[in-house]
């Protein structure tokens, strides 16, 4: 990392403690390895710090008068900053209950104030060091979309029009000869599965597009599940689909792009699992939120239930990553479509349950953050 990135926010509303910590992290053997701090008095004054700059880590005071530490950590969860920011919270009392909310909130670490200064020194280098994950994986991140988004361009619009228009060419040609119809037969079911890859890497490009993810607006999820489903029902006409509809969602804040693309994933994957028919059960209800359970708005759960195949137990936490594809059902996929899902999910703040008995079948449950309070009507 380089030096100029190396900036610590303090934030605390005792004046004696921030001319302390300013003087001892801007001492020349810290300027020497590019540290520079700065002190704020208020969570007011530190929201809106990092809302015009970037700070690496930030020393939070969890007791200050107006908008204490835990007020400033879901400010900063609405304001999509916490995972910029690798904050240590700043306690005189080091309760356990302090630490196992604030972790919840989204600190990475927690540390009593009555510690010698010095002490902090290794939790302050920590931070600097998860930033330097965190900028190698936005980088690697950053490729592999590149990659994804030419990759399939180029193999799902030239390529895969200058094959079929080949094929259709050969076809003629080889009509009435058995054995050349089988070999067109077998390279255009290779040309099909050359297209679905090429899509898939689209929506991986989607998937890893940090500007999609915030293109949000304010979503009726039974209304996308109500099109998703229809369309669902048209490719698996034997499986029964059942709607358990809660009547209390409300409208939640995302891309219409990514959550449509996920649930339609996890849809398919459903069919996919039940080739000779079956019952897909699609629910929705509100749930406590799963980051900081007892707050007051609640969070979206959207079960997808299947009584196909099933999924083995020990391939259950492999399921969303890349290049994971099951061949139990005779289809053979991409390996992408459930990476997508996660990653998407993941774009949302939100997570993925997965639950299933071989033979008996499977139950995802996507559990979303309304993140309504982010929307201005």
């Amino acid at each position: 990392m380089q030096n100029e990135h190396k900036k610590i926010l303090a934030v605390d509303d005792e004046p004696f403690f921030r001319e302390e910590i300013v003087a001892f992290l801007n001492s020349p053997s810290f300027a020497a390895r590019g540290w520079a701090v700065e002190a704020v008095p208020s969570g007011e004054a530190a929201l809106e710090a990092l809302e015009q700059a970037s700070y690496e880590v930030m020393l939070l005071d969890i007791n200050m008068p107006g908008m204490d530490g835990m007020a400033v950590l879901a400010a900063m969860q609405d304001k999509h900053l916490i995972d910029q920011t690798y904050v240590i919270m700043l306690s005189a009392y080091g309760v356990f209950e302090n630490v196992v909310a604030a972790m919840r909130g989204g600190a990475k670490d927690f540390v009593n104030k009555s510690e010698p200064l010095d002490q902090w020194i290794v939790r302050i280098e920590r931070g600097f060091e998860w930033q330097e994950l965190r900028h190698r994986k936005q980088r690697a991140e950053e490729e592999l979309r590149l990659l994804a988004r030419e990759v399939g361009h180029d193999i799902g619009g030239t390529t895969y029009f200058v094959l079929t228009q080949r094929v259709r060419a050969l076809s003629r040609l080889v009509e009435g000869n058995t054995e050349g119809e089988c070999s067109i037969q077998v390279i255009q079911q290779i040309l099909a599965r050359i297209k679905r890859l090429a899509d898939d890497l689209g929506h991986v490009s989607i998937a890893l597009d940090s500007s999609e993810a915030w293109r949000w607006e304010l979503l009726d999820v039974h209304r996308l599940l109500e099109r998703l489903i229809q369309e669902f029902s048209y490719g698996y006409p034997d499986v029964e689909i059942e709607r358990e509809w809660s009547e209390d969602i409300p409208p939640i804040h995302g891309s219409r792009a990514q959550l449509e693309r996920a649930f339609h994933n996890l849809l398919i994957n459903a069919g996919r699992a039940m080739p000779d028919g079956g019952t897909l059960t699609v629910r929705t209800r509100l749930i406590e939120s799963v980051a900081s359970p007892g707050e007051e708005e609640p969070w979206i759960a959207v079960d997808i239930e299947d009584t196909g195949i099933g999924i083995p137990p020990e391939v259950q936490d492999k399921i969303f990553r890349i290049g994971f594809s099951d061949w139990r059902n005779g289809t053979k996929g991409s390996g992408l479509g459930l990476y997508v899902v996660h990653r998407n999910i993941e774009n949302h703040g939100g997570s993925i349950d997965v639950s299933s008995t071989v033979g008996e079948g499977a139950l995802i449950t996507v559990k979303l953050p309304l993140h309504s309070a982010d929307v201005e009507t």
